[in-house]
C-alpha cells in the first residue's frame, strides 16, 4: 500500500469557509458537552438533540448534515473512551469545552 500526502493551498475565501465550518463544529461540540454534563448520553440521543438544535438555530441548516453528525460520533467516542478508562480504575476528569485557537 502507498500513502500520498497532498498539501492544500486554499484561497482566502476558501480558508474563511473552512474556518467557519470548524467554528460551527466547535459550537456544536460545546453544546453537546453542556447537554451531557450530568450523564453519559448515547449517540442517538445526541443526534436527536442535534435535530432540536437545528430547529432552534435556523442558521445550522446552512451547513452540511454529515459534518454536524460527525460531531455526534466524536462526542460519543470520547464518552466511551472516558467510560472505559473509569472502568479500568484510571483517574479521569470530564470532557472539556473546545476553545478557539489563537493565530499569529
Amino acid at each position: 500500500m502507498r500513502n500520498y500526502k497532498f498539501r492544500l493551498y486554499p484561497t482566502v475565501s476558501q480558508e474563511d469557509v473552512l474556518v467557519n465550518n470548524i467554528n460551527v463544529c466547535r459550537w456544536i461540540y460545546n453544546k453537546f458537552i453542556d447537554y451531557t454534563k450530568e450523564e453519559t448520553v448515547s449517540q442517538y440521543d445526541l443526534q436527536d438533540y442535534l435535530i432540536e438544535l437545528k430547529q432552534q438555530e435556523s442558521w445550522l441548516y446552512n451547513y452540511h448534515s454529515k459534518m454536524l453528525q460527525m460531531v455526534c460520533v466524536q462526542m460519543s467516542g470520547s464518552q466511551k473512551a472516558l467510560k472505559s478508562l473509569k472502568e479500568n480504575c484510571r483517574k479521569t476528569g470530564s470532557l472539556r469545552f473546545a476553545r478557539t485557537k489563537k493565530t499569529c
